[in-house]
């Protein structure tokens, strides 16, 4: 899955910005909320008629542009972002979606280029169901009289019902079978009753209707699966849409406090405000990741189940997300968010409609919960499809896929199958000799270093053969890698910044998985705040450094045989400066390991303690003083293609905790079902989130889905430890010998640390503040 826009994605995405923000901007809103329409004709004839959005996702057979859900999104993300007073998404993105997935060849042929020509606007229900299928809620009736249908009921909740010149509608016939019809706004019988609501920017209305003539429009072989299909494209526009208004809030709120000044100074430099903002452009970066891969779905065609279920997923996070970055504009706003005068109580009012059309969060909890637990795979590309009529280069993947699938399978057996599903966080003590045999036993098949490039050994494999070769690693129970500091941060180190020797000396070595690394930059009093590194490295006459000092938290330090170190080489130079990156044997003298004891009882961390120990010469990285350059982009390289290992990682534990739910029988509780729910969109986000990291192979900077990953799998993580332990039940306070619940109690223990090591939360929100938004730094002692 392709998650990089095309560059006619990107004209449309920045046509539409710019063009609504100069059409539909606070006053221009503000004057439709006003009128007795709330409708601005005039606009939407400039959107349908000149910009031409109304065809943009008809088929070109029927007068439209033939684009896709993609497309569609991003008008309605720049849509939501500017509360757009047109009946572009009940016309374009609900109405036409259910035409074209549902209804008969010749009404698709009559209505669709009438759309598509801005000539015809459309709506249909948006009620709060969050039911599988469109319209199953209907109480509409219909009944048949001399080959002509009539409609007798009440409908609520049509958004631009008043401007609509006709509705889709659906209703039970005599049979109690669900049926689709069209009406004209002028039919006889039917009466529009406006329901003033508190979203001015968006309008609705109930329907009355006695014996009203309609025009039944369904293609009953398709129906069913068509109006699922309508249901989750619809979620989806709705979710772009809350992803927009959510980035609004934000950008409202950064322009306020950048100029709102108490006790001297902005408030965009009070921690605490730093720290609001950063959650919610954590909030927004997930919700993009998770409307950018359902769309990517959408657009692939894919599986109707496997599509309800990202859509629901998308609509709930959308929802709880365009809330609560609403509220939190309001309350950023001080005193002037809670008038009139200021537009995040706009969107507020927005984001409250927004939460119960088709569904509220919870409802579609279950129904995401109704889907994965009937076996939906959690990744996508899980199932092994028929290759017949899929691209070359679709073919040549999942040939790919069944090679690794097949090597995994034939070598993980024997000795080491006893290490599948071993080794992860929280268990990396798993035998450590035998996992070192599973590195050379990879290594002897091709299967280390997959993404390095051929000429520093390794298999140069795209992204999207990487992402498969991590899938179905972890697909086999593929142990925690004992080489993943080697090969995952240091080899690309060296390959970026070290020299040709350098690299002749240590990478055939981890490539081989003959030596094994550990990682050098934690210290007592430089955690989070690596820049205060106190480890001393001196010159000696004959070019090689003398290394005084200490690291902490070094993982696997005692079974590693060599350290990547940053250390201070300059005197007196102090923050970021004066540091160099030296690569150090561990098996020396004036080097003592001490193991830590964690809480859950195990020791993977260490202490590694410097009294003179020796780096060649050689065994500098980069120039001295440039040691800074080189650990930031080492960092930069551990957001790559290796936390797609570590997610499938939480994929098994994810299975794990509902095997485990359903031995306790918890699994039948609402909450618990809820919580499994959020924790599997969260994979989701986490999945989308590394593919748009990795999209088009640039480094990734101050790219926004970057800096909140770390944050967010973190903070994920560290919850499903705690679920884990909820659905154990009473079994959770026992120190269990049953290999499920001692896995699951391993990782409530260790996922504590999550949250700390590698940068802990407040100091993420201050990155993600200040890189990720242009937030200044807090002064100095204050």
């Amino acid at each position: 899955m392709n998650l990089l826009l095309s560059d006619d994605q990107r004209l449309i995405r920045e046509a539409a910005e710019s063009f609504l923000a100069d059409a539909s901007d606070s006053a221009a809103v503000r004057a439709v909320i006003a009128s007795d329409s709330g409708f601005d004709a005039t606009l939407w004839q400039r959107l349908a008629g000149e910009l031409g959005w109304s065809a943009l996702s008809i088929s070109e057979s029927h007068g439209g542009m033939g684009l896709g859900p993609v497309e569609l999104a991003l008008l309605q993300e720049q849509a939501g972002r500017r509360l757009l007073c047109a009946p572009f998404f009940s016309t374009v993105c609900l109405s036409a979606s259910l035409l074209q997935e549902l209804a008969d060849e010749k009404t698709q042929a009559q209505y669709l280029p009438e759309i598509a020509a801005g000539s015809l606007r459309l709506s249909a229900p948006l009620s709060s169901s969050a039911s599988f299928h469109y319209g199953e809620d209907s109480t509409l009736c219909a009944a048949q009289q001399d080959q002509r249908w009539q409609l007798s009921g009440q409908i609520g909740a049509l958004p631009d019902a008043g401007s609509a010149q006709a509705f889709v509608l659906p209703a039970r016939t005599g049979d109690g079978a669900l049926a689709w019809f069209l009406l004209r706004a002028d039919a006889k019988g039917l009466q529009i009753e406006a329901a003033p609501n508190w979203d001015g920017t968006r309008r609705c209305a109930r329907l009355q209707l006695a014996a009203v003539p309609a025009r039944r429009i369904d293609d009953p072989p398709r129906a069913r699966s068509g109006a699922a299909r309508a249901l989750a494209l619809a979620r989806l526009y709705l979710a772009a849409e809350a992803l927009g208004g959510s980035q609004q809030c934000l950008d409202l709120t950064l322009a306020y406090i950048s100029e709102r000044k108490q006790f001297g100074r902005t408030i965009a430099s009070f921690q605490a405000i730093k720290h609001r903002c950063a959650g919610m452009m954590v909030k927004i970066e997930a919700l993009r990741s998770l409307v950018a891969g359902a769309a990517a779905l959408a657009a692939e065609g894919g599986d109707g189940d496997a599509l309800l279920a990202e859509c629901a997923a998308a609509k709930a996070q959308a929802a709880e997300t365009y809330f609560h970055c609403a509220q939190e504009a309001i309350q950023l706003h001080g005193g002037v968010g809670f008038t009139w005068e200021y537009d995040p109580q706009l969107h507020f009012k927005r984001a409250q409609a927004l939460n119960a059309w088709l569904g509220y969060p919870e409802a579609l909890r279950e129904t995401v919960m109704n889907v994965v637990g009937a076996g939906l795979p959690a990744t996508a590309g899980a199932a092994q499809a028929s290759l017949a009529g899929k691209p070359v280069a679709a073919r040549a993947d999942e040939a790919f896929r069944h090679e690794v699938a097949g090597w995994m399978h034939e070598h993980l057996q024997g000795r080491f199958a006893a290490l599948r599903h071993r080794g992860g966080p929280g268990d990396e003590e798993a035998d450590p000799a035998l996992r070192k045999a599973w590195e050379r036993e990879l290594a002897s098949g091709g299967w280390t270093c997959v993404g390095w490039p051929r000429e520093h050994g390794g298999r140069g494999l795209s992204i999207a053969q990487q992402v498969i070769f991590h899938e179905e690693y972890a697909r086999a129970g593929g142990p925690g890698r004992m080489g993943h500091i080697g090969e995952g941060l240091l080899g690309p180190t060296l390959i970026a910044y070290g020299t040709p020797e350098q690299q002749r000396r240590f990478l055939p070595q981890v490539v081989a998985g003959r030596e094994f690394w550990a990682q050098g930059y934690s210290e007592p009093n430089a955690g989070s705040d690596l820049a205060n590194v106190q480890t001393r490295a001196e010159p000696q006459r004959d070019g090689s450094w003398r290394v005084s000092g200490q690291k902490i938290w070094t993982s696997l330090a005692h079974e590693s045989d060599w350290i990547f170190v940053l250390a201070r080489s300059e005197p007196g130079s102090r923050g970021n400066k004066g540091l160099s990156f030296l690569l150090l044997p561990l098996r020396q003298s004036g080097i003592e390991i001490r193991p830590i004891r964690q809480l859950g009882g195990g020791s993977e961390f260490n202490e590694v303690f410097f009294d003179g120990a020796r780096a060649e010469a050689g065994h500098l990285v980069g120039k001295p003083g440039e040691g800074w350059k080189v650990a930031m982009g080492l960092l930069d390289i551990e957001r790559g293609v290796s936390t797609l290992g570590q997610q499938m990682h939480f994929l098994h534990e994810f299975e794990q905790v509902c095997t485990a739910a359903r031995r306790s029988g918890r699994i039948a509780e609402p909450a618990i079902r809820a919580r499994l729910a959020q924790a599997w969109s969260g994979l989701r986000v986490m999945r989308y989130n590394a593919l748009r990291m990795l999209a088009d192979g640039a480094e990734l900077g101050l790219r926004r889905e970057a800096l909140i990953y770390k944050y967010y799998w973190s903070n994920w993580h560290r919850e499903l430890g705690k679920l884990a332990m909820d659905v154990l039940g009473e079994d959770a306070a026992v120190i269990s010998t049953d290999e499920l619940s001692a896995a699951l109690q391993k990782l409530f223990f260790f996922s504590r640390a999550d949250t700390i090591y590698g940068g802990s939360n407040e100091i993420q929100l201050n990155l993600i503040a200040e890189r990720g938004l242009g937030m200044p730094r807090e002064p100095r002692g204050s």
